[in-house]
């Protein structure tokens, strides 16, 4: 799962810049590695709020995160005139530091603290109450083939907790979450760990979210809930004259279907229980297997074969009309 910018600088997704610098400047004082004789831990953390400050406060990084993620700020996407190069920390903390203090002293604040002392009245801890972070949402991207038999992803992420039970010292960790999923789930379906955001002193932690979707397949792709289809490409006999069609499932059976009728372009093939499983009834109901057909047509034909297609053609028309009569 990639980096939560919001979440490390604790500000909300419409956060407006000054927002972003003020939490920047809380944060940047207190984990100042210098206050913590170089703590490893420290300087992990202080990396992270120095990213992701520089993320959230230049517009143009903010908006390619907001809609790509980690992922894509960082391997660059294609922008409206130009790409969009990728983004790079430049891994210099106390640059940032510096930038927006004018210095590298961890107690810059000291002064504006006496001169504008602040109460404790004003915190949410001081009122008495916390305020639970929202919630942090991340894509679960699963194979038909991992929706078809069910089980379980791991996933990874990066989240500030306490060190001890007083409270008193966050640091960053890395927990392993898994997530089930039961057979034939349906996109969109929301699997959600309480809890699992950043600890803080006047927050309860956001809940980690992971939505479901699809992840593309060479075959088959899914239609409504349960039903899958597929578009198998054939050459103009086999749609006059029929074939044998070969699949290979989901569970890696194989499946071969005689196609007898005459393949018209808006012809289906519906096979029955050979979609995926139905999620409220798994192992008990399957969806249908639509199969839809793209016809290749000759580029070109020559004169004897058009005289050949006209006289098997005729004789077509003929044998209709004679059964017609029969039928009368």
């Amino acid at each position: 799962m990639g980096l939560d910018y919001y979440g490390i600088l604790s500000v909300k997704r419409n956060a407006c810049q000054l927002d972003i610098k003020k939490a920047y400047r809380r944060l940047a004082l207190k984990y100042n590695p210098e206050k913590y004789d170089n703590d490893h831990n420290m300087k992990k953390v202080f990396a992270l709020v120095g990213e992701a400050y520089e993320v959230l406060v230049d517009h143009k990084h903010r908006a390619v995160y907001d809609q790509y993620g980690e992922e894509g700020l960082k391997r660059g996407v294609p922008g409206p005139t130009e790409y969009i190069q990728p983004y790079v920390y430049h891994g210099e903390p106390l640059r940032t530091y510096h930038e927006f203090f004018g210095t590298t002293n961890p107690y810059a604040d000291l002064l504006d603290y006496y001169e504008h002392p602040s109460s404790i009245f004003d915190s949410p801890l001081g009122k008495g109450y916390k305020v639970k972070d929202k919630d942090i949402v991340r894509p679960l991207a699963l194979s038909l083939e991992e929706v078809y038999r069910g089980g379980t992803k791991k996933m990874k992420i990066q989240r500030l907790v306490f060190t001890d039970e007083s409270c008193s010292e966050l640091k960053l960790r890395e927990k392993v979450l898994s997530i089930p999923f039961p057979p034939g789930i349906y996109t969109n379906t929301e699997i959600r760990f309480k809890e699992e955001g950043d600890q803080g002193p006047t927050r309860i932690p956001a809940d980690v979210v992971f939505v479901t979707e699809d992840r593309k397949h060479e075959t088959f792709s899914r239609r409504g809930q349960s039903d899958l289809l597929m578009v198998h490409k054939i050459t103009l006999q086999e749609a006059l004259c029929g074939f044998t069609l070969t699949i290979k499932t989901l569970d890696d059976r194989t499946l071969r279907i005689n196609i007898t009728d005459v393949i018209t372009p808006d012809y289906e093939k519906i096979v029955e229980d050979e979609g995926l499983p139905v999620y409220e009834c798994p192992g008990k109901v399957k969806g249908i297997l639509i199969i839809r057909f793209e016809i290749a047509f000759p580029k070109y034909l020559s004169k004897k074969n058009k005289i050949a297609f006209e006289k098997v053609f005729g004789e077509i028309e003929d044998e209709e009309k004679f059964d017609g009569c029969f039928k009368k």
